[in-house]
């Protein structure tokens, strides 16, 4: 009987970081561990619960506040040995304090029990030498392995049921009278007189989109904000808009992303007007239709609002009934990079409210945009897997009555990828939708500067910011969702963003001077975009007439599967890393219903930087992958050319 240590891994509370985990859970099983990994948002409890069958227990937590979830931690830690003899190894990290000192906080922790902590992100060679340090320290043996079996996707019984068909009215009136009951503020949307806070042409952004495509290029640009007072939001917007802002939003705050309105409200109540805001965003629900009335009264551009998890239904008629003219969101991409445990059977009732809503707006001559988020995790994400989960949520949105869709990309660093990326994205998006009978939806394009980890050297995250914007004018992309050069240091100010509307605009004028190969762009696009009509037209098999039940069952079979993902209806068996020249590959694309000559494509890829290298496990790539970039270790952006070095 083959025998291993075996290792229990997970995040502790609100933290939904799932990156670092996967990259442990798969550097630990290629070099013969035993993983468990319990994904994001677990309990003490959860742990302990666990905990007999493992010899080493992980906590990651990279939300700042672990100490709010670990005071419980002595008296279990206590209690748990008193019944289970075997020694144990803990270790906690991540990034555990944004106050204390790494010093305190080790010391804190590991007065507290912990074997081991790492306050910030550590590599994952140090990680193996202590955990064999701490192994033999303890006489812990490998023992036989436990039979947990493949990951299996938990059951949807309603999956079969699911249609294309937008929510049917009746069930629309019913839900919005419990939706808009939900909060007290939401009563307000009954009353408002949205018409009027929708009256202006110029506030409205698919007015915008349809002037920037119209016109000589230049692409529309859009920082993220979000602060915890109304005034304090106006100051910010009108600031970035002297500096060169075309489209105004906000990021909803994490309480709210998660339906914790008075936890929302408790933060406004903390937060020092003027001063140090306690929340991570712009609280919606908190300060109703009339916060996004006097916003909108007080600025002079299209406003959106952005947010980041399953269900946003409140949030959006809250704002739109306040006159915002964009929200972004879909139900794959704000469920699998965002939550762990819905299903998306459930959460597509969700976003067919929002397009629901939606279409009732626009048979009131208003043209509400719908974004979707195609970032996704962020990080090693290849194209054509985005590209495809766009298309689907664009359609079904379509289906509803949206008239405007705009579909996101991020940067990865490879600019022959992404500016292929950009302009297949776009052209496999209006395919589609001809395909499906909505030749008249306007689409646009949103590049979004480079999302991974940020680099800590100033002078590279500025440089980033430059090339960056110089990509995406390349790619023609209509809008550019803003970084800030502060991104890995702390939360940008109003004058971070202003310096990074400038940055951008510096890099949009360099596009004209930029030469370009446009035969390997073109040979680039033409792999993504086969790649992503392959993917697509599997989502129609498999729905047999619903692409949102042929794409739901895309993730059963790992047809779609987003890496990093923290849902359990994803398998995370897909693994990506980049190439040679920085672009990202599937490592192992033969899980994907691809043709030979794409298998084939990545994997000699993949193979040539693994020789050039000198490396044997792809954990060792992704390591690297993830964090030469925020520790500055790479010659120039973008990364063409130069990535191994």
């Amino acid at each position: 009987m083959k025998k291993a240590h075996r290792l229990l891994i997970g995040s502790l509370g609100d933290d939904i970081h799932s990156v670092g985990m996967a990259l442990l859970t798969l550097a630990f099983r290629e070099s013969g561990f035993y993983v468990k990994n319990l994904g994001i948002g677990n309990s003490l409890d959860d742990f302990f619960f666990h905990a007999a069958d493992f010899d080493a227990i992980f906590i990651s937590c990279n939300n700042g506040h672990v100490d709010m979830y670990l005071e419980d931690f002595p008296h279990k830690l206590q209690h748990f040995g008193l019944g289970n003899g075997d020694p144990k190894v803990w270790y906690l990290g991540g990034n555990l304090s944004v106050q204390e000192k790494d010093d305190n906080v080790v010391r804190q922790f590991r007065a507290m029990g912990f074997d081991y902590v790492a306050p910030k992100p550590v590599s994952w060679l140090l990680i193996l030498e202590n955990l064999k340090r701490d192994f033999h320290n303890k006489s812990i043996h490998p023992r036989e392995l436990l039979n947990h079996g493949e990951h299996e996707i938990p059951p949807m019984p309603d999956l079969e049921s699911v249609t294309d068909e937008p929510m049917s009215m009746p069930e629309f009136e019913l839900t919005r009278r419990e939706v808009l009951a939900s909060w007290p503020t939401g009563a307000k949307v009954w009353l408002t007189d949205v018409k009027k806070n929708h009256a202006a042409p110029l506030k409205n952004l698919h007015n915008l989109i349809v002037t920037q495509q119209t016109t000589p290029y230049r692409p529309l640009l859009q920082p993220r904000t979000g602060v915890a007072h109304i005034q304090d939001e106006i100051d910010i917007l009108k600031l970035l808009r002297e500096n060169g802002m075309d489209v105004s939003s906000i990021q909803l705050d994490a309480a709210s992303r998660k339906n914790m309105y008075a936890k929302a409200e408790e933060g406004v109540r903390r937060s020092e007007k003027g001063g140090t805001s306690f929340l991570n965003g712009y609280p919606v629900p908190v300060h109703g239709v009339p916060g996004i009335e006097e916003i909108l009264s007080a600025i002079e551009t299209p406003f959106q609002i952005r947010a980041g998890s399953p269900d946003h239904r409140l949030v959006y008629e809250i704002g739109i009934a306040g006159g915002t003219t964009s929200v972004e969101g879909g139900f794959l991409c704000y469920l699998y990079p965002y939550d762990k445990r819905t299903s998306p059977v459930a959460n597509l009732k969700n976003w067919k409210y929002v397009d629901k809503l939606t279409g009732i707006y626009q048979q009131q001559g208003i043209t509400i945009n719908r974004e979707y988020f195609g970032p996704l995790t962020t990080s090693l994400i290849e194209p054509s897997l985005a590209i495809a989960i766009n298309v689907v949520q664009a359609i079904l949105s379509a289906k509803s009555g949206a008239m405007c869709v705009s579909l996101g990309l991020a940067e990865q660093g490879n600019r022959t990828q992404d500016i292929a990326s950009i302009r297949a994205l776009d052209k496999v998006g209006r395919a589609f939708l001809t395909k499906y009978g909505f030749p008249r939806v306007t689409v646009s394009t949103v590049f979004h500067q480079y999302m991974a980890a940020f680099p800590n050297n100033l002078e590279k995250a500025r440089e980033l910011i430059v090339s960056s914007s110089t990509t995406g004018a390349l790619a023609r992309a209509t809008k550019f969702m803003i970084k800030t050069p502060v991104e890995s240091i702390h939360i940008p100010t109003r004058h971070d963003n202003a310096e990074a509307l400038r940055l951008t605009k510096a890099g949009v004028a360099k596009a004209g001077d930029v030469k370009l190969d446009w035969s390997v762009i073109d040979l680039e696009m033409a792999i993504i975009e086969r790649e992503a009509m392959i993917i697509l037209g599997e989502i129609e098999t498999l729905g047999r007439g619903s692409l949102a039940r042929g794409a739901i069952k895309a993730f059963q079979n790992g047809v779609l599967d987003v890496p990093f993902s923290p849902s359990l209806y994803n398998r995370n068996a897909i693994i990506t890393a980049r190439d040679s020249d920085g672009a990202v590959r599937f490592v192992n694309p033969e899980l994907l219903p691809f043709d030979d000559q794409i298998i084939e494509y990545h994997k000699e890829k993949i193979h040539r930087r693994m020789v050039m290298e000198r490396r044997t496990k792809s954990s060792e790539l992704i390591e690297q992958d993830l964090t030469r970039i925020w520790k500055g270790d790479y010659v120039r952006w973008p990364l063409d050319g130069l990535y191994v070095h």
